[in-house]
């Protein structure tokens, strides 16, 4: 009996969790109520209020689910069998795909750009340069990034410029162009961190992208 509280429990919560998402992702952390939270989970406020005290929480809670998403992705990505180079832009390309397909990511997403942070700053920033840094450490190791390169500049400037690519994609077009623009980006960057010799790679990763969304 206690088993079956505690997923019923459980399952309660994760609902919540993406009840709040959707209104998260619709109406922001500041516009978003619990009113219009317990609406959409369709339960009480003591219900909402057993798991979830304040908005703050229920914020921080959907940004720890965001975060355990996209980690997953890096682990997936980074243990496939492919170059550190073409990880890069597959990480790039799969994170603009749940933005768009996932609720939980794209309110998570969100809420990293409206929330202000008095202590440590969310770890998903921190996770995603971290992981691109590793990458590019090996592909300049490959001799698929010119050694000039900064492994910490070059993870930064990548992991910066997806985050705005996909801020202003949602304010220009509501991300209907995102997979575009992210290719564009890598139109940009790839010749400048690909050795001349090597050119060859930055064709083929263009390539697959164009095949992608057609």
């Amino acid at each position: 009996m206690r088993e079956v509280q505690q997923e019923r429990a459980i399952a309660t919560r994760q609902h919540i969790v993406e009840s709040a998402a959707a209104v998260f992702d619709s109406e922001g952390f500041a516009g978003a109520s619990l009113g219009r939270i317990i609406e959409q989970a369709g339960t009480t406020r003591g219900a909402l209020h057993f798991h979830f005290p304040t908005k703050d929480a229920l914020a921080n809670a959907v940004l720890n689910e965001h975060n355990n998403r996209m980690t997953a992705v890096v682990e997936s990505v980074i243990h496939s069998d492919t170059s550190a180079l073409e990880q890069i832009v597959v990480i790039s390309k799969t994170t603009a795909r749940m933005i768009d397909e996932d609720a939980i990511v794209r309110a998570g997403t969100r809420l990293l750009m409206e929330l202000t942070y008095s202590g440590e700053p969310p770890i998903a920033y921190r996770v995603w340069i971290e992981a691109c840094e590793q990458l590019v450490r090996k592909a300049v190791d490959d001799g698929d990034i010119v050694p000039s390169a900064s492994p910490q500049a070059v993870a930064y400037l990548v992991i910066s410029s997806l985050a705005g690519i996909q801020m202003v994609s949602s304010v220009l077009s509501g991300r209907s162009d995102l997979d575009r623009r992210v290719d564009e980006m890598w139109e940009v960057l790839l010749p400048g961190l690909v050795p001349a010799d090597r050119a060859w790679k930055v064709a083929g990763l263009l390539d697959s992208a164009l095949h992608e969304r057609t």
